[in-house]
């Protein structure tokens, strides 16, 4: 499977209620593709500290843990954009 793939699936996992509109501005937006792509390796960046028991592990986990949440955000931020726009149509 495609990392392109993997990350699409890791957004509409972490938001389940939104899987019809995350998949149609994968396909249509560029930029909303990009920021999936990134969610899905911070995710797995996030996965690997998780799992880590070095030194450095607890700072890469808060750094990751809040980049993660920032793609939520920005996710979330992009979900809402669209469904405003589909109620203006």
């Amino acid at each position: 499977m495609s990392i392109i793939r993997t990350s699409l699936f890791a957004v509409m996992e972490r938001f389940p209620h939104c899987k019809a509109d995350i998949r149609q501005l994968f396909r249509e937006n560029d930029s909303f593709q990009t920021l999936c792509e990134d969610y899905g390796k911070c995710a797995e960046v996030l996965r690997h500290w998780n799992q880590s028991t070095s030194k450095e592990a607890v700072v890469r986990r808060k750094e990751y843990s809040a980049l993660l949440r920032d793609l939520e955000a920005e996710i979330l931020e992009n979900l809402t954009k669209k469904r405003e726009a589909t109620r203006h149509t």
